[in-house]
C-alpha cells in the first residue's frame, strides 16, 4: 500500500483522502515524465491540520470565483469595445489567465466518507 502524506504538514499520518483532480493529475504526470521523481504517495489531510486546510480551501474557492469573474468582466468589456474575432480571442486568453492565476492558492478537495457527512 502507498504511504500517506498530509498535504498541509507533510507528515506520514492517516486522515481524510484528497480528491485526485486535474491539477494533481497534471503534477503527478509532470513528476513522472519530466523530473522522473514521482513518489506516488496517497495525499490526505490529517485531523490536526483540518482546521487550517478548511480555511485555505474556502480562501481558494473565493479567490477562484473572484478571479474568473473579473476575467469574464474584462473579456465582456473587451469584446463590447472591439467586437471582432481578435477581441474574442483576447477575452478568452484573459479568462484562462485569470483561472491559472487563481491556481496559485490551489487547495484540493477532500473526499468525506458518506458516514461522516451526517
Amino acid at each position: 500500500m502507498k504511504e500517506t502524506r498530509c498535504i498541509i504538514c507533510g507528515s506520514k499520518k492517516n486522515g481524510l483522502e484528497v480528491e485526485e483532480d486535474h491539477v494533481i493529475k497534471t503534477i503527478r504526470w509532470f513528476k513522472k515524465n519530466v523530473t522522473h521523481n514521482e513518489k506516488g504517495a496517497r495525499l490526505i489531510v490529517c485531523k490536526e491540520c483540518y482546521p487550517r486546510y478548511s480555511k485555505n480551501r474556502r480562501s481558494y474557492e473565493r479567490r477562484q470565483l473572484l478571479y474568473v469573474g473579473l476575467g469574464l468582466i474584462m473579456a465582456i468589456l473587451l469584446v463590447a469595445a472591439g467586437q471582432s474575432f481578435i477581441a474574442i480571442l483576447y477575452g478568452a486568453v484573459i479568462v484562462v489567465f485569470m483561472y491559472v492565476l487563481s491556481l496559485l492558492t490551489y487547495m484540493p478537495k477532500v473526499l468525506i466518507p458518506a458516514s461522516k457527512k451526517r
